[in-house]
């Protein structure tokens, strides 16, 4: 989750303790789709599949908040099962 605490133009990873009721909250979900579903991307927009290493901590290109997600991923544990 993102929080922005104020009408500022940052957002945080965070809710600092200095903000009792925030002014945005912006979640990211990850989601498996079984196999029978599609993820459409429309037409007007491009989908890119770029490595996490190459968006960590790359603000000017990703923009904040896309650039923090491989941190928010660092929080967890994978494990991957073939089935």
């Amino acid at each position: 989750m993102w929080w922005r605490h104020d009408f500022e133009t940052l957002m945080y990873p965070y809710l600092p303790s200095n903000a009792k009721k925030p002014k945005e909250c912006t979640k990211l979900f990850l989601v498996r789709l079984p196999e029978s579903q599609k993820f459409i991307v429309p037409k007007n927009l491009k989908l890119l599949a770029v490595p996490l290493r190459q968006v960590h901590e790359n603000h000017k290109t990703y923009g904040p908040i896309i650039s923090g997600v491989p941190q928010l991923l660092s929080k967890f544990t994978f494990n991957i099962v073939d089935i």
